[in-house]
């Protein structure tokens, strides 16, 4: 309770309704007078943190210690002890998703530079070798009786582009990190434009023309070629890159599906109502954020020569993060063993198969959106 000081008036300030007593039936608000001075102010804020702080801890605990607990409690309406579970998910995962981006971009940066390393000192040998193969094979099919004449003028278009480029690295073996031997083996490497492709494309027969999807994906590839360039790694990487800090919008839209598929599991249950099902999935995801952090915090600090036996952790940590999965199912929706055990595990490989399907889709709405 505040120490400010109640109004003499009995009509809330907020809604006009007669209040009864310090807080108004209809609306809640403290009938305390609107004026206040700088120290109340200050306690005011000191309280709202406390209090934020004593009910996230204290419900944090039983989230990690009594599986399916929490949203037990929820669902009974015993709720004012305990965080709410949506300020709770939005807590949590921006603090996850904050120290797991940090993560990435370090190790990223790392491989980054390793990888950068190799292809500087790379094999000239070897991309010689790539080049030679692919122009045996251009001038095989150039033999070929088979070989239409618009796919013979491409081949030979292509010859120059390939001797050039064996010539270049022949003079500086060195230098192989502007190479871009992937573009050696696209279908629109002559292309400068979607005009010209689809030229082409009209001048082969029916039966030689790319399928639809593949003309969809060759135009996007010429589309992102003419702005970011032919190196393909680069566009891969700022596709991937894109796509990986999707990863909060991504887990937050699958979570209405992860409770469409325990509603359909639990279809029996009709003590369950499809918000049951949510609040379930919204508590097994915070926890799973946190004991995720801890085991992408033990690889980390595993590093460090005083905290290598943290290592050991790992293991009986993965396990916990099992069988805490299984324990809360069982738990909350109280089923037998070998039910429990049962739906967990098709609940596993549902959940796999829709994070496969949202997060292809994911990607691709990114590729081509770049």
């Amino acid at each position: 309770m505040s120490h400010y000081h109640l109004r003499k008036e009995n009509n809330c300030l907020n809604c006009d309704s007669e209040v009864q007593g310090r807080f108004c039936h209809v609306c809640g608000q403290e009938n305390i007078e609107p004026k206040e001075t700088f120290w109340h102010l200050v306690t005011h804020f000191v309280y709202d943190i406390t209090h934020f702080d004593g009910k996230f801890f204290s419900s944090v605990k039983y989230l990690l210690t009594k599986p399916g607990f929490l949203s037990k409690e929820y669902i009974r309406g015993r709720r004012a002890s305990y965080l709410n579970p949506i300020k709770m998910y939005v807590f949590i995962s921006a603090f996850f998703f904050l120290f797991f981006f940090s993560i990435f971009k370090s190790s990223h940066e790392t491989k980054s530079g390793e990888k950068e390393e190799k292809q500087n000192t790379g094999s000239y040998q070897k991309v010689r070798a790539g080049i030679e193969k692919e122009i045996g094979k251009i001038q095989k099919e150039l033999d070929d009786p088979k070989t239409s004449q618009v796919e013979k003028q491409i081949l030979i278009n292509q010859l120059p582009l390939l001797q050039n480029e064996l010539e270049r690295i022949g003079k500086d073996t060195n230098d192989l990190k502007d190479l871009n031997y992937n573009k050696l083996n696209r279908p629109h490497i002559d292309y400068n434009s979607i005009k010209s492709y689809d030229s082409a494309q009209l001048r082969l027969p029916i039966e030689k023309r790319d399928s639809r999807i593949l003309r969809v994906f060759t135009k996007r590839g010429i589309e992102l070629e003419g702005r970011y360039g032919t190196d393909w790694s680069e566009i891969l990487k700022m596709v991937g890159e894109k796509w990986l800090h999707s990863f909060p919008q991504l887990l937050f839209v699958s979570l209405p599906l992860f409770a469409l598929m325990l509603r359909l599991l639990y279809v029996r249950r009709k003590n369950f109502y499809y918000v049951d099902h949510v609040i379930y999935a919204v508590h097994l995801y915070c926890a799973m954020f946190i004991l995720m952090f801890l085991l992408f915090a033990i690889d980390k600090l595993k590093d460090f020569s005083y905290f290598g036996w943290l290592s050991f952790l790992n293991f009986p940590l993965f396990l916990y993060i099992v069988w805490y999965q299984y324990k809360s199912l069982k738990n909350f929706f109280t089923q037998s063993r070998r039910k429990t055990i049962f739906k967990f595990l098709l609940l596993v490989l549902m959940a796999l198969f829709v994070m496969v399907i949202l997060f292809a889709i994911g990607f691709l709405i990114f590729a081509f959106t770049v």
